[in-house]
């Protein structure tokens, strides 16, 4: 008998789509570095008189907006050398450096505020 090949087939049932959905690397940057911080701070502001606990809520949530923003400009460097765009990597080392240095700069002033905040509570 001769032999005979049989085609293959494939089950395209099983083949997961690509997601076609993209996130731009300033999208990145604007939540990240504006709105969530800028989010966090209107929703833990004391509108009332400062208490302890309202004080330490307001340093928590000023703590936690400027670690949202260091994340945030490190994954814009990480996008832009996962996506080997090499020209511009050396512009988003830079800013994610400027919003590194301000956030921590920001923290440290935090700190200082809920400090002497503190202080004059007690």
């Amino acid at each position: 008998m001769p032999h005979m090949q049989v085609a293959e087939q494939t089950d395209f049932s099983r083949v997961t789509p690509r997601s076609s959905l993209k996130v731009s690397r300033g999208l990145v940057l604007i939540i990240g570095v504006l709105a969530v911080p800028f989010a966090l701070m209107l929703v833990f502001t004391s509108y009332t008189t400062v208490t302890v606990d309202s004080a330490l809520r307001q340093a928590f949530a000023g703590v936690a907006g400027q670690t949202v923003a260091m994340l945030s400009a490190v994954t814009t460097v990480a996008m832009t050398a996962f996506s080997r765009r090499w020209r511009e990597l050396p512009l988003f080392v830079v800013i994610a450096a400027l919003v590194c240095t301000a956030a921590v700069n920001s923290m440290v002033g935090t700190a200082e505020q809920l400090w002497w905040l503190l202080r004059g509570l007690t």
